[in-house]
């Protein structure tokens, strides 16, 4: 009796028949074109065929396969690894024999016999498609590493048009792609050994689908933590079998269908010769014995070191040394097989995390961010850089977590920096000592209004009507005549106000410029492009630090000072080599001289000073250091300490990344504040951590600065007149010196634990002094801004 016929059975048929033809058609155009080149037997259509056939490319271009790079640390330890296709090449002489083996006898059991296209093998599959519901392919393994080159190409050039033409696999498309596979395989075994060819294949081809293991050696790592060549006969049976299709008998996710895939694979390899009947049924018995090794990819598994590993990684994405555009610069770091080595230190990394998440931990109540960042005075090397966040890119970051470096830049990354508060004041102390000043002059820091500052480069458009900035804390009682040392030292906002009115504002900005400081969404603060009405710091208020600057751009700008002046780019990468081990260029520090090495010099020891009852006194760190705090005003909420000694510069900063937020009448890490200033936390995390890092870097004793610039010190107040009976007294009696000691004057100067609660609360509660503030917390000290637009964020409220 007949069987009864379906539509999909004759459905299949007719496909398969079309095949047949197909087939059919391409044996023909290859006979006449590649076998029998010039017969005169072909017809008239496989002359036809042969036309088209001689227009296929006829050679290979072989791209360089995708392969993983690593970006190390310092140290040479792994900080992370990026892969498109997870990838480790290696010759056929580290290979396992029995994967290849196993290869051969599954995939082209005729592989040694043919020259790159098996006709007999065509025709037996197109006949046996024809008579049997199961499908036979007719691929040789040299035509599927054709294939698997051309769509490894397709994806490298990111171009999905390439890619499916390159997959395409019905129709007349279909037909085309077969007959150009089959050309270039012909081309392929022209130019390349067998063993060659073999080698190539086992290297390129996917073993699972997803996660994007390619090749044997990653594929062998990732099932079993061994290397390719240690691969015995079941593991080796089990990847050639993947091969047919990867996500199908991926072993992790379909292990039964995978186990059933193997032992076909054993079955070919007894049928062919290449193991025993006894070898064959004892890898049948055993299980797959998986021993997953993941090769995380990508900054989120760079622990600690994660935000850093994502500012390196921003630059070699965005910095035209690594290609002409975006998608060339991600192929390179993707598929490129780099080996990264950057700068980052990763003792100091860790110690610089432990100490932000000491001080605020990561999630904290307050929800207060806080950083590190440290550079290499004169090579701008970054050694370390931390915040209190776990790194994210989830588009719904939890508590705690976040996509933002607040350390850099926003086009690396960051938000947009912060404002930096009297830490601007450096700057400006720079120019004063440039326009022949000295540290000694005195100044009248009474608080008043200054009308006209200069702005040579733009017509002098800041004479505003009245700019009188306050001071912090206790400083308010700091006011009338003192020197510009002592004015720095204590950060007192009226004495620099009344060193600025003296200045050009234009001069001030350039001294920044030099130093490489820039907003943190990356506008230069020089730009003779534009308006000086775009350049915010010709405005009166950034004296006092009213621009936001990134922490990392700060530390650079500070690193000049023990520098001698010399400015570098900020760097994270020492060197970069490509798969072959050769040195790429990177981008360059650009070291420079950037300002006066005298003028330099003497900044730097004024610097010093803060530590001698002034912003910084309590945060010693055992070595000759500099530092400057900084602090805007209290309803902006941002805090600094950036401080160096010869070897290194570090940005600390404490406050809310998202939004202004006054820090007062708050508890933070599990203390209460009644006010924040500079030292009071961002100053307390710079000394926890510089006491660790900087003994174990050049920390000698900085030069004496030029007598030129510091100029001569006012004459210690004459002792207070003696009254009594001088018959009743010893006849030298000048203890009057005791309560004055040079330049100690200062401590009958009024209010010298005001300079405790601007530098460091030494009681870290924030309550020294502040009870006696009369009200200042809710000023911020710079009214002033309120002629120039009302931006109250402008003017710092510290030192």
């Amino acid at each position: 009796m007949p069987q009864p016929t379906s539509s999909s059975f004759l459905g299949r048929k007719a496909g398969a028949l079309a095949s047949f033809i197909a087939v059919s058609c391409i044996c023909g155009v290859l006979i006449a074109g590649v076998a029998i080149p010039g017969a005169g037997i072909a017809s008239q259509g496989t002359k036809a065929g042969v036309e088209v056939f001689n227009d296929l490319p006829a050679s290979l271009h072989t791209h360089p396969l995708a392969q993983q790079s690593t970006m190390l640390a310092s140290d040479g330890s792994v900080i992370a690894k990026f892969y498109w296709e997870n990838r480790i090449e290696k010759p056929l002489g580290k290979i396992s024999r029995h994967v290849q083996d196993a290869t051969v006898a599954t995939e082209d059991n005729r592989y040694f016999k043919h020259g790159g296209v098996d006709l007999s093998g065509i025709a037996r599959a197109a006949v046996h498609n024809i008579v049997s519901p199961s499908t036979q392919g007719a691929s040789t393994l040299t035509q599927q590493y054709v294939k698997n080159v051309l769509v490894e190409s397709a994806h490298s050039k990111g171009n999905s048009d390439d890619v499916a033409e390159a997959t395409q696999s019905q129709g007349a498309s279909g037909i085309a792609r077969k007959m150009r596979e089959a050309k270039l395989a012909v081309a392929v075994e022209k130019k390349f050994s067998k063993k060659e060819i073999l080698n190539r294949y086992l290297n390129i081809n996917n073993y699972s689908g997803s996660p994007n293991q390619y090749g044997v050696e990653a594929a062998a790592r990732h099932y079993w933590g061994i290397s390719a060549k240690d691969l015995n006969v079941p593991q080796s049976a089990l990847l050639a079998g993947i091969v047919q299709n990867p996500s199908q008998y991926n072993p992790e996710r379909h292990p039964k269908d995978a186990k059933v895939r193997r032992n076909a694979v054993l079955n070919k390899m007894y049928q062919y010769g290449y193991i025993s009947e006894q070898e064959r049924d004892k890898a049948k018995k055993t299980g797959l014995d998986l021993d997953i090794h993941n090769t995380p990819r990508g900054c989120v598994t760079a622990g600690t070191s994660a935000y850093f590993c994502d500012y390196v990684q921003r630059t070699i994405e965005t910095n035209p040394v690594f290609g002409k555009n975006v998608r060339q610069r991600k192929n390179l770091l993707d598929r490129g097989g780099l080996t990264i080595k950057t700068t980052l230190d990763p003792s100091m990394q860790s110690k610089a995390k432990h100490a932000v998440e000491s001080r605020i931990p990561n999630k904290d109540s307050s929800g207060l961010g806080h950083t590190l960042v440290t550079v290499e005075p004169g090579t701008g090397r970054i050694m370390a850089m931390a915040q209190n966040r776990t790194y994210s890119q989830s588009d719904k970051p939890t508590r705690g977590s976040s996509a933002l470096n607040y350390n850099v830049d926003r086009r690396l990354g960051g938000g947009g920096g912060f404002q930096v508060g009297s830490a601007w004041k450096a700057f400006v102390l720079a120019d004063w000592l440039k326009e022949d000043h000295q540290l000694y002059d005195k100044v009248d820091a009474s608080r008043s209004n200054y009308y006209g500052f200069r702005s040579s480069c733009d017509n002098h458009r800041y004479a505003v009507n009245g700019y009188g900035p306050k001071n912090a804390g206790d400083s308010e009682g700091k006011n009338g005549p003192m020197t510009v040392l002592e004015g720095t030292k204590l950060s007192v906002n009226t004495a620099f106000a009344a060193m600025a009115s003296k200045l050009d504002m234009c001069g001030i900005r350039d001294i920044a410029s030099s130093l490489g400081v820039h907003t943190g969404t990356g506008k230069a603060l020089k730009d003779d492009k534009l308006p000086g009405g775009a350049q915010r710091v010709l405005y009166p208020s950034s004296i006092l630090g009213s621009e936001n600057i990134s922490p990392l751009t700060m530390a650079s700008a500070y690193a000049a000072f023990p520098a001698d002046g010399k400015y570098c780019r900020p760097v994270g990468i020492d060197s970069v080599t490509d798969r072959n081990g050769k040195k790429m260029k990177v981008p360059g520090a650009g070291c420079h001289q950037a300002i006066d090495k005298h003028i330099a010099e003497t900044v730097g020891w004024a610097l010093t000073k803060t530590f001698d009852g002034g912003t910084t006194e309590g945060l010693e760190i055992g070595v000759p250091a500099g530092a400057k705090t900084g602090t805007t005003n209290f309803e902006v909420g941002s805090t600094w300490t950036i401080g160096y000694t010869k070897g290194l510069a570090t940005a600390a900063w404490a406050g809310n990344p998202l939004k202004n937020q006054d820090m007062s009448d708050t508890t933070i890490g599990g203390t209460y504040y009644s006010a924040v200033y500079g030292a009071t936390i961002a100053g307390k995390t710079w000394q926890d951590y510089m006491s660790q890092v900087a003994p174990n870097h050049p920390h000698g004793a900085f030069a004496d600065p030029d007598k030129s610039l510091v100029g001569t010190p006012p004459a210690p107040p004459p002792p207070p007149k003696d009254t009594t009976d001088d018959s009743d007294k010893p006849s030298d009696g000048d203890s009057g010196d005791k309560s004055d000691g040079g330049d100690n004057g200062d401590k009958s100067d009024g209010g010298d634990n005001g300079d405790k609660s601007d530098g460091g609360n030494k009681s870290d509660g924030g309550d020294n002094g502040d009870k006696s503030d009369g009200g200042d917390k809710s000023d911020g000290g710079d009214n002033g801004d309120k002629s120039i637009g009302g931006d109250k964020s402008h003017g710092g409220h510290d030192g």
